[in-house]
């Protein structure tokens, strides 16, 4: 098992590697750069300026060897510092020239976006499970249809509409949850029970908007397995014994038909740092998605690659996770993995 895992670990470099290459082509190809944002917020900028921009970041150089200075930073987890006006760090704290620590734009975006999708995720195993094993129990009755008319709602509704419908009834209409932003005014001023509270209706509808998708899917996920592990001899045989029939669902159906689902959990990693763009960009909430949305809209190259590259690198990892978990959830790939 361990020299599988360093195998793996060893291929993670080239792959990376190469990941990052591509990524970094595919976005020089894009017409214009951070000087044509400056220009375009500033009619007054001269060619003249706009040379002296590209210069100061390389960008008149060849793009392998924009590539070169960018991957000798990244082997020291340094990505560099953001195009924008505030010259901050891209992803952690470091000092400027005169000594003032300054703290990194991803440093600040990931903990919300972070809290953000795995409160989501929580959501989504939580009701997502119970569903499906609900579905696949009562299969063509009322519960499964149902439980099936969500699920193919919960995939039809486009997330934005839903989000701007939700912000109209419960925030503009009745005034019941905030629509924008993490926390109200005079947040500091309340007590912990209150802060949390604050915390709690000011997330209510981005996490039930980030939820939606994933909590269909896998519901939909597991009712599919239940219904193939539910006719195994296996199963028949549990309960010609006289097991209890939670015993049966729960502890031999549910755990193999949970397999696939592992997959889908180790890829579900980027997704808890990469953030919700729309979600966060409707509820005005600074997490890694609207990070990622406004460094694009700027041709801010260095965000943009800092955070492809992490989420590149934790899409690996996810893959590497899921390999793992599979191996301890089936004894029979755990053998294959280890001869």
């Amino acid at each position: 098992m361990m020299r599988y895992l360093l195998k793996r670990l060893f291929w993670m470099v080239p792959l990376l590697v190469g990941i990052s290459l591509i990524s970094f082509l595919i976005m020089h190809l894009a017409p214009g750069d951070i000087t044509t944002t400056e220009a375009a917020f500033n009619p007054k900028a001269s060619e003249e300026s706009r040379e002296k921009l590209r210069k100061l970041y390389h960008l008149d150089e060849p793009v392998i060897k924009q590539y070169g200075y960018w991957l000798e930073r990244m082997v020291k987890l340094d990505f560099g510092n953001s195009f924008a006006s505030h010259q901050r760090p891209v992803f952690w704290e470091k000092q400027d020239e005169h000594g003032n620590v300054q703290k990194g734009l991803i440093q600040d975006a990931l903990p919300v976006t972070l809290l953000i999708n795995v409160l989501s995720l929580v959501l989504i195993i939580v009701a997502a499970l119970p569903l499906g094993v609900l579905s696949a129990l009562y299969h063509n009755k009322p519960a499964d249809r149902g439980i099936t008319v969500f699920v193919f709602v919960g995939f039809a509704v486009p997330g934005f509409w839903l989000a701007l419908m939700m912000m109209y009834w419960l925030g503009v209409a009745h005034n019941w949850l905030p629509i924008s932003g993490l926390h109200s005014l005079g947040h500091e001023k309340m007590g912990w029970f209150g802060q949390l509270w604050d915390y709690f209706r000011h997330l209510a509808i981005p996490v039930f908007i980030s939820a939606l998708g994933g909590l269909a899917g896998i519901s939909l996920f597991v009712k599919n397995g239940m219904l193939d592990v539910l006719h195994q001899d296996y199963i028949t045989t549990a309960r010609a014994k006289g097991l209890p029939e939670n015993t049966v669902v729960y502890r031999h159906a549910l755990r193999n038909a949970m397999l696939p689902l592992i997959t889908l959990l180790g890829l579900s990693i980027p997704g808890l740092i990469g953030g919700s763009v729309i979600a966060e960009s409707l509820f005005a909430i600074p997490g890694m998605g609207k990070l990622f949305y406004d460094a694009v809209l700027m041709r801010d190259f260095p965000v943009i690659m800092g955070i492809l590259t992490i989420g590149a690198a934790l899409t690996l990892v996810g893959n590497l996770l899921a390999d793992v978990a599979y191996a301890w959830a089936d004894p029979r790939v755990r053998r294959g993995v280890m001869h």
